[in-house]
């Protein structure tokens, strides 16, 4: 269940509210007044107790007609109205000068903010995928989830500016909040902008609500409004978060990053990319690279050219390292081994690990983005050295 829809959490939410209740309401009274007498009309003059030459054709009443056209007229521009000036609280931003402004971007599958810098100078980013806690039908938490560094925390009775893009290559997204009556689309390469203002202390549920492909219904967040004093102690600090509880394992960082939207890390299955339990590369993978090169990774020996091996020799090497580098290594790895070197294990980070993902791997993948025969992973430039290493020491105990 999404929370907040009993919540009014927003000057905004209140004035929507209102607006539905006048609406259903006086759609309650229009349905009445049409299908009210059009039964009462039905039953009085049924069949068996009207005589055909009982009936007259009444063909004008004015007063019945000024009223079944005014009273309508009026109810519409009731409708109008309180449709309208919940639109205009909703779509007027506050001026940026009294605000704060907080960057949005949505990418598959997960939100990230990005605050203004503090004084001195540090720029908090938050954000990452979520795993919503769970809880029985009794209410009692089953699985904390993972909200990690996921949310987005603001002050309380504070006019919050959210400027919402998503990268050129991702997909629509929307960005809404339930309990504050707050939906806006989030596209690829342009800039949508809404905005908030919470009276209440608490937490309520971000979701997507624009279908975006494979973990949609997981593209969860959360929007932390706190007490003043305790936002802007945190803002003026170094902290990561607020609370600074949060999960900080291998193991929550790949969830904080989404890596497992595309990656298993239990098992051996293929999901969108290749499995992170061990490094093991396909023959197709490996041809792939022998054959175009690589020039993202940003490692101390430069690119890798195209054409390092052509015809049976790359066969044979493909079919090596795909192998898991065991038997008899045929001579033409030769031509790998000056940059990979005789184990494959990437010469102490002057080129790509072939056997595991090594700190340096993942931290050249994730800095740099990279294109693979599945199509081209993102770049990650916030992932930070600490997180790095975490994960690659995760990775090493499965």
């Amino acid at each position: 269940m999404l929370e907040g829809f009993n919540t009014s959490g927003t000057v905004i939410a209140e004035h929507i509210d209102e607006a539905l209740t006048i609406n259903l309401w006086l759609s309650v009274v229009l349905f009445i007044s049409v299908v009210g007498p059009m039964f009462y009309l039905a039953w009085k003059y049924r069949a068996d107790k009207v005589k055909d030459e009982d009936i007259e054709n009444v063909t004008h009443n004015t007063l019945l007609e000024v009223l079944w056209t005014g009273i309508p007229t009026a109810m519409m521009f009731l409708f109008f109205w309180y449709g309208y000036t919940s639109m205009v609280t909703a779509r007027t931003l506050p001026d940026a000068n009294d605000a704060i402004t907080v960057k949005v971007e949505a990418s598959k599958w997960k939100w990230r903010y990005e605050y203004a810098a503090n004084a001195d100078g540090i720029v908090h980013k938050l954000g990452g995928a979520y795993i919503k806690p769970k809880y029985d039908e009794n209410g009692k938490l089953i699985e904390k989830g993972t909200m990690a560094k996921s949310a987005l925390y603001v002050p309380v009775d504070t006019n919050i500016i959210l400027e919402m893009t998503a990268p050129n290559d991702d997909v629509l997204h929307s960005f809404y909040i339930p309990a504050f009556r707050l939906k806006e689309d989030v596209v690829p390469g342009r800039i949508t902008k809404q905005w908030f203002n919470s009276a209440n202390v608490g937490e309520y549920d971000v979701e997507c609500a624009e279908y975006c492909g494979t973990d949609h219904s997981y593209m969860y967040s959360r929007v932390v409004v706190l007490p003043k004093d305790e936002y802007t102690a945190w803002f003026n600090s170094s902290d990561d978060t607020p609370k600074g509880n949060y999960d900080k394992s291998g193991a929550a960082l790949l969830q904080q990053h989404g890596c497992k939207s595309c990656h298993a890390t239990l098992t051996e299955d293929v999901y969108l990319g290749p499995t992170l339990k061990t490094r093991v590369l396909t023959k197709e993978q490996v041809l792939d690279v022998i054959i175009n090169g690589q020039d993202k990774l940003g490692y101390a020996m430069g690119a890798m050219p195209a054409g390092t091996a052509t015809g049976a020799d790359a066969e044979k090497i493909a079919a090596y390292v795909a192998g898991g580098m065991k038997g008899d290594q045929p001579a033409s790895f030769a031509a790998c081994a000056g940059c990979h070197g005789e184990d494959g294990k990437g010469q102490y980070g002057t080129a790509p690990s072939l056997v595991d993902y090594d700190a340096d791997l993942l931290r050249n993948v994730l800095k740099n983005g990279k294109k693979g025969t599945m199509g081209n992973m993102p770049a990650f430039p916030y992932v930070t050295d600490e997180d790095i290493s975490a994960i690659a020491e995760h990775l090493k105990s499965l």
